[in-house]
């Protein structure tokens, strides 16, 4: 599929056509023209929906006059609600092809095109342009990246002085044992989780300050459990829709964050961090 081993296979990204099967079950006809709002009840694969981009969006003080980058940006929802909200101009970065192909209709077919580019690429070796983003931001991607430190450089090197890093992401708050270590590895295809101090190390030892570092947890543990009871409540109405094959896959996805999530292995963190005015961007 053109993304790293296992990621293609990871239960939230199989069937990715699911969002055209909501689209025709809301009357919108295949390749029609739509709304971005039509969208955004099924485009954003992320805990807390539009709420969390619009907090990120009020937290970084985006203008129309931003540049953003978004590393993991799957199906488009948070920049097509960034460009479509606010304005800014949004590069939108996926490794996975369909995924990217998907994205890439969708923000066509929104109107969006020109102030949304769908790139397809690997974050870990992407020529960005250095530096030209005013702001990066990632939504429960980075977890997915082998060699973190790497990828947190060549952020840095993306930014101009004084821009903002603004990340979501999961975390081992404890140690995986038993079954949860194969459910992280290839569920959650978690490559790179860690305890939240080697995260903020590593951030730190990129060249950014860490302006601030949220425990997420609690809400984002609700959030699942909420989302999994909602799934399995509406099983008629999903089987219809996508299939038996897709319902299952996704109850089974669902239920396995939940479990980790109230086990207490699994957290959640929201990061805030600033390349300094004064540091060079280029090596």
């Amino acid at each position: 599929m053109g993304a790293r081993d296992g990621l293609g296979a990871m239960p939230l990204y199989v069937n990715l056509h699911r969002i055209y099967n909501e689209l025709a079950e809301a009357g919108v006809a295949a390749g029609a023209p739509l709304t971005p709002e039509q969208l955004f009840p099924f485009d954003q694969i992320h805990y807390h929906g539009t709420d969390a981009v619009t907090h990120a969006a009020e937290t970084l003080q985006l203008t129309s006059e931003s540049r953003v980058l978004e590393i993991g940006s799957g199906l488009g929802g948070p920049a097509r609600f960034l460009a479509h909200t606010v304005g800014c101009h949004v590069t939108a970065l996926d490794i996975q092809d369909e995924m990217h192909t998907i994205a890439s209709d969708l923000t066509r077919r929104a109107g969006l095109a020109g102030t949304v580019t769908h790139v397809l690429g690997d974050a870990l070796s992407y020529p960005f342009p250095d530096p030209s983003f005013d702001a990066v931001v990632s939504w429960l991607a980075i977890h997915h990246i082998p060699d973190r430190p790497r990828l947190l450089e060549r952020l840095r090197q993306a930014l101009r002085p004084g821009g903002w890093l603004y990340v979501e992401d999961l975390y081992a708050r404890a140690p995986f044992k038993g079954d949860d270590v194969a459910d992280v590895k290839h569920v959650l295809y978690g490559v790179t989780m860690t305890g939240v101090e080697e995260y903020q190390r590593e951030v730190n030892a990129a060249g950014f300050t860490v302006v601030e570092m949220s425990e997420m947890s609690g809400p984002w543990g609700a959030f699942c459990a909420e989302r999994a009871a909602a799934w399995k409540a509406a099983a008629d109405r999903h089987v219809r829709v996508h299939g038996i094959e897709t319902y299952a896959t996704l109850e089974g996805f669902f239920t396995t964050v939940q479990r980790l999530f109230e086990r207490g292995s699994l957290g959640g963190l929201r990061l805030l961090a600033q390349v300094p005015k004064e540091t060079k961007t280029t090596e």
